[in-house]
């Protein structure tokens, strides 16, 4: 969404709190982000620098602080991260929301162009081993090494009273939603083995991809501690095939040489039945948050043609979720 850049000042003297001499810079909006606000900060026309902020409405399922200490976390376990320069929290150069600058990271995000430029052909090939290796990174992180991490019950239950909750705060009935929720509710898989650290948005869109294939994981404010079977099923639903419906893992690969990759990382893979369920959870997850990001929108709480345009797709993961739980 866009929002109002802070002013390069403030940014310049954030960097020289780390000993960064940035010179003159210049800010604009990066579109795309419907929670934290991002910004491009370029210096003399070089892009440097990602800077995300907390809008003052901020609706961010985990704190930029839990957000920060999980790329840490992630990084030390091999993850490839935009590395963090500088953090603050709310009230300083930034502005009333806490904030922290990455490093500009070569790439593309935009998942139509991932899936389909020329100049990323060899990409789309090694995507699918390369997010297969970055996932079992990710799992690998347990989840006390990562202070203040959420979860550590039992996470089917869990995801299912969050995304209740969330349904019921915005007050929008939406039956098959939960016709969904209460199936999930009685076909629960047992708790998992272990927790592990769950990235929670792990998808095309929140990868930067380049020429050679995975170039950073980006965009963590979903971490929680949880089933790595959560962002298997995430990869795997539709929405995030944008238009490539026959290649279930991001609509660049199939799910058993997904599996397979996943696996030979040090993964765990979930059986056909656990997978199932958080593929329907993650229908409901995404419908659910399409009519938050419109509602917010509707009241006036942050006004934007994109989120407004986010309510028009709640019918699409209610039409995959119906389909996933006949069994289609």
């Amino acid at each position: 969404m866009t929002a109002e850049a802070p002013d390069p000042g403030a940014v310049r003297a954030l960097l020289a709190e780390v000993g960064e001499d940035a010179g003159e810079l210049e800010l604009s909006p990066v579109e795309g982000g419907a929670s934290r606000q991002t910004f491009m900060v370029a210096a003399e026309g070089v892009p440097r620098y990602v800077l995300r902020r907390e809008p003052a409405e901020g609706m961010s399922f985990a704190t930029l602080e839990l957000e920060l200490r999980a790329i840490a976390a992630a990084d030390l376990a091999g993850v490839t991260v935009a590395r963090t320069v500088a953090a603050e929290p709310a009230g300083g150069h930034l502005g009333p929301g806490a904030g922290y600058l990455m490093e500009f990271v070569e790439g593309t995000s935009v998942a139509p162009r991932v899936l389909r430029r020329d100049e990323l052909a060899i990409a789309r090939e090694r995507l699918p081993g390369q997010l297969a290796s970055a996932l079992a990174q990710i799992h690998s992180v347990e989840p006390q090494a990562v202070d203040g991490l959420a979860g550590g019950g039992d996470p089917a239950l869990e995801a299912c009273e969050l995304w209740e909750r969330a349904l019921d705060e915005i007050g929008e009935p939406l039956p098959g939603v939960e016709a969904g929720l209460r199936w999930l509710r009685l076909n629960r898989p047992p708790p998992p083995e272990r927790a592990a650290l769950v990235h929670g948005d792990f998808r095309l869109g929140n990868f930067i991809v380049d020429e050679h294939g995975l170039a950073a994981v980006i965009d963590w404010e979903l971490c929680h501690a949880g089933d790595p079977a959560e962002d298997v099923g995430w990869l795997t639903i539709r929405s995030w095939r944008f238009g490539n419906d026959e290649l279930p893992v991001a609509g660049l690969g199939e799910l058993e040489p997904f599996l397979d990759a996943y696996e030979a990382a040090g993964g765990t893979g979930p059986d056909a039945e656990r997978l199932r369920w958080w593929a329907a959870m993650g229908n409901v997850k995404w419908a659910v948050i399409c009519a938050r990001q419109a509602h917010d929108h509707l009241t006036g709480a942050r006004p934007s043609a994109e989120l407004a345009s986010l309510g028009r797709r709640i019918c699409e993961p209610e039409w995959d979720l119906l389909q996933l739980l006949s069994g289609d």
